[in-house]
């Protein structure tokens, strides 16, 4: 979809205003207090992973080059390694513990993916029925493909229908207010007037509106909305007592929740962001908004994919294995890797980065959290760990012949 000139010119001053605006909004932080600690502490007789001194190295290394804070969760059959490096405050110094608590930013599409499935095993919901069968008209008619889009396609982003993320309206407005509230009505009012970029069923397009539609019709069937279910049905089914969405006591500022940094000017200089990252998981939802530490994180990602949360049948729906122009299932990111393929999804935005995987070939877990955010020295220092710490997997898989050499590279996914 083309721009006007008027468009383009808009966006490049948004560009040059946003350092501004975000640091006149950071500056009102007070970056003297230190963080509430973690209600817990970690055990190092838990870390009984051999390699465990190696992504230890691994992460001290990546602190030294910038990032602000790191946490690294390793599970093999081998064993286990929670780890972390760096500050959760760099201002006060508060050391980085495994027990921080994340924003995890659109990880938290696998929640909501699992509460809509939950759903369709409830016969509440069905896959392939279109979204206006379960919103009203006045959500559903302006919304552009909003009356031939399915469930399905929205759960896989192949809906087609934009996203208000970029949109420069939504962009102007969160600048302009950065602290104000985000109706329902005015979030996806950004997507009135915009064309589709693909027909329903047509092809991938990754989108968060997808998922505040998602979230949305969950409201719409559940008495207890889509909160309620990710509470009731995931969080105490599994005992997460370290994860907070939106009606978990304490979001969502949870004790031992980490301080968020952003590269504003794109000079490798941090500013802290943690208002602007609060406030996001507050106005945002069904596409981000989830807080949790690195092993809650992990608990929840393996009892997905070990049949613990929904049924056999509907997994194998979710997890489809991908294809050449297929790496996105129902709400979880697939990857064809050496190691087997990976299931997961990842995570960026205003002072936070997340990553998390399993592989089910392989019975691993890997998940990697950070608060340093998406955009400048961060996100790249973010990116180049990530790829090391996946890399590492399949190099000790090689070394124990349980793969081939040499490894192939991942194909790209979101």
């Amino acid at each position: 979809m083309g721009h006007s000139r008027e468009g383009k010119v808009a966006r490049i001053a948004l560009t040059c205003l946003l350092p501004l605006v975000l640091l006149a909004a950071a500056c009102t932080l007070d970056a003297t207090a230190p963080c509430d600690p973690p209600p817990e502490s970690w055990d190092p007789a838990l870390n009984t992973h051999p390699n465990g001194a190696a992504f230890q190295e691994l992460l001290d290394r990546y602190v030294e080059r910038g990032l602000p804070g790191v946490v690294l969760l390793v599970r093999t059959p081998e064993g286990l390694w929670n780890g972390a490096s760096g500050y959760a405050r760099v201002e006060t110094g508060d050391v980085m513990t495994p027990t921080h608590r994340f924003h995890g930013a659109s990880v938290t599409k696998m929640y909501t993916a699992t509460a809509v499935m939950l759903l369709v095993e409830d016969g509440l919901v069905e896959l392939d029925a279109p979204i206006r069968e379960y919103l009203p008209e006045d959500v559903w008619r302006p919304i552009p493909n909003g009356g031939e889009a399915t469930v399905r396609q929205l759960l896989s982003h192949r809906s087609g229908i934009p996203d208000f993320s970029g949109n420069l309206r939504y962009d102007l407005d969160s600048l302009n207010d950065p602290f104000g509230e985000l109706s329902t009505e005015k979030l996806l009012g950004y997507l009135h007037g915009q064309s589709s970029w693909i027909a329903p069923g047509e092809g991938y397009f990754y989108s968060n509106a997808n998922y505040v539609l998602l979230a949305m019709i969950v409201d719409a069937v559940a008495t207890s909305g889509h909160a309620g279910i990710i509470s009731q049905r995931i969080l105490q089914l599994l005992g997460l007592t370290a994860t907070y969405y939106k009606n978990e006591e304490g979001f969502p500022t949870p004790p031992g929740l980490v301080n968020s940094y952003q590269d504003l000017a794109g000079d490798g200089r941090l500013m802290n962001v943690s208002d602007l990252t609060i406030q996001g998981a507050k106005v945002l939802f069904g596409n981000a908004g989830l807080i949790a530490t690195s092993g809650d994180y992990a608990t929840f990602i393996e009892a997905l994919m070990k049949g613990e949360i929904v049924s056999p049948e509907t997994l194998a729906t979710m997890s489809e294995k991908p294809t050449e122009t297929s790496t996105y299932g129902l709400g979880l990111s697939l990857v064809l890797t050496d190691f087997g393929v990976a299931v997961g999804h990842s995570g960026a935005e205003l002072g936070a980065m997340s990553g998390v995987r399993y592989y089910p070939d392989r019975d691993a877990t890997l998940v990697l959290l950070s608060n340093g955010g998406d955009g400048g020295l961060p996100e790249r220092l973010f990116n180049e760990l990530w790829s090391e710490a996946k890399e590492a997997l399949c190099c000790m898989a090689r070394e124990k012949g349980q793969i081939p050499h040499p490894p192939k590279r991942d194909y790209a996914t979101r």
